[in-house]
């Protein structure tokens, strides 16, 4: 093997170990934040206070292309976001492997 396609393959060998990382936390979907006023007549955001939330949702495209999603419960946001980030960086560095 040549040195030129020697570096090729520890590249690319450094870029799947890094894809393989990457799959086993990744979340494929947009994450998006709501605010929401309650139905409790005395509470706060009823009366112009700050609304409740972030209530965390993920949304993706499903089967037939719809877009579709679920609420994140409280315990699972961290995850749930750094789950996003590595689906992001793992489609960064598969584009990188194939160029």
């Amino acid at each position: 093997m040549s040195k030129s396609s020697t570096e090729s393959f520890t590249r690319r060998r450094k870029l799947l170990s890094e894809v393989e990382r990457l799959a086993k936390v990744a979340v494929f979907g947009t994450l998006s934040e709501t605010y929401r006023t309650c139905g409790r007549p005395g509470c706060h955001c009823q009366r112009g206070g700050p609304k409740h939330g972030p209530h965390v949702n993920v949304s993706y495209r499903g089967e037939k292309g719809k877009t579709t999603g679920y609420y994140v419960p409280k315990g699972a946001e961290d995850a749930t976001r750094e789950g996003v980030a590595a689906c992001k960086n793992c489609r960064s560095v598969y584009a990188n492997w194939r160029s």
